[in-house]
């Protein structure tokens, strides 16, 4: 069996989420333990797809996308506040974007290729809502926390920027493969997606510490 770097860093978050979990609960951000827990099998199942005799891994990350939509709308669910109104309207477009990614996969691209448009909705979903949570923290009365220290901000603005690279990479995906543009003789997608999640689950664990650092900081002695 094989384990890319990346995937380690993958591990890291999933051990500082269980780690800080008390710091997690006081910010509402349990979501990411299953989160990170599909991620985490998903990868190490996927990136391990000939030592189980299997021809592709396009199955795997395409029951991913699926599984984790729901988690992930219910983490900014989570960090928005949302209550009332907007949290039904919240509530109905997150069941909408889970019932396209189940039926692109059962009647439209299914398994045989990657959902690509599947991940690109859920993706552009994630970056609008990850600059919603941003400006309503530019927003918030509450001075209490510095935004640089804040556990929304990592968590909003590393995953922007992921899904903002990852838009873009699978935009040109069709193109770079075309033209077959490398890297040191690797094709890009292999070198900057790898890069990218280092960078992702790396931010994430580091805004779990923030959230163990700021719950401690605030429990009476």
């Amino acid at each position: 069996m094989v384990i890319e770097y990346y995937v380690y860093f993958q591990l890291l978050s999933l051990v500082s989420a269980l780690a800080f979990y008390k710091g997690l609960k006081s910010f509402k951000l349990l979501g990411f333990i299953p989160l990170l827990l599909v991620v985490c099998i998903t990868e190490g199942f996927a990136t391990n797809a000939v030592f189980f005799g299997w021809d592709s891994n396009i199955l795997i990350y395409d029951l991913y996308v699926i599984i984790s939509t729901p988690i992930i709308m219910y983490i900014y669910l989570q960090m928005l506040g949302y209550t009332h109104f907007t949290r039904k309207i919240f509530i109905a477009i997150a069941t909408l974007l889970f019932i396209f990614t189940v039926l692109n996969f059962t009647f439209v691209q299914g398994y045989v290729k990657f959902d690509t448009y599947s991940l690109i909705l859920v993706e552009f979903v994630t970056a609008i809502l990850s600059l919603i949570t941003i400006a309503k923290l530019f927003q918030d009365d509450d001075g209490s926390i510095a935004l640089n220290h804040h556990p929304y901000f990592w968590i909003s603005a590393s995953t922007l920027i992921f899904s903002a690279v990852t838009l873009i990479v699978l935009g040109l995906q069709q193109f770079l493969a075309l033209k077959n543009v490398q890297i040191g003789g690797v094709r890009i997608y292999a070198v900057i997606m790898p890069m990218i999640n280092v960078f992702l689950y790396g931010c994430y664990s580091y805004a779990f510490y923030l959230c163990k650092k700021l719950t401690n900081k605030s429990s009476p002695r």
